[in-house]
């Protein structure tokens, strides 16, 4: 099961590590309609729809996003389970990383 959950949460940095990702993940945050699609987006990054597509793609393969079709479109959205998988990940990681600081900060200070 920790390989496993390791192996996810090194995919989701692999995916969060590309610029036009983390920014598209931005436009999706904000304030903008709940749902988004490709061709918006690519307009909104000042990218092709199909460079759109393959970052989304990415982003769906660590379930970040989830892609629903309606007639010929498809439209994202956030997958907040999955998220909410992912932050409980990456907080246990810092939450470990944060109490070695403070350990060794206090030795320090000893």
């Amino acid at each position: 099961m920790e390989n496993e959950s390791t192996e996810e949460t090194v995919d989701l940095f692999k995916a969060l590590g590309d610029n036009t990702r983390v920014r598209m993940i931005r436009a999706l945050a904000s304030g903008k309609p709940r749902r988004i699609g490709v061709t918006e987006l690519a307009a909104m990054m000042g990218i092709t729809q199909p460079a759109a597509s393959q970052h989304l793609k990415i982003l769906k393969n660590v379930k970040l996003v989830r892609a629903n079709k309606e007639g010929n479109h498809i439209y994202y959205t956030f997958n907040r389970d999955a998220i909410l998988r992912h932050k409980g990940r990456v907080d246990d990681l810092f939450g470990r990383v944060l109490e070695k600081c403070d350990r060794l900060d206090k030795k320090g200070k000893a």
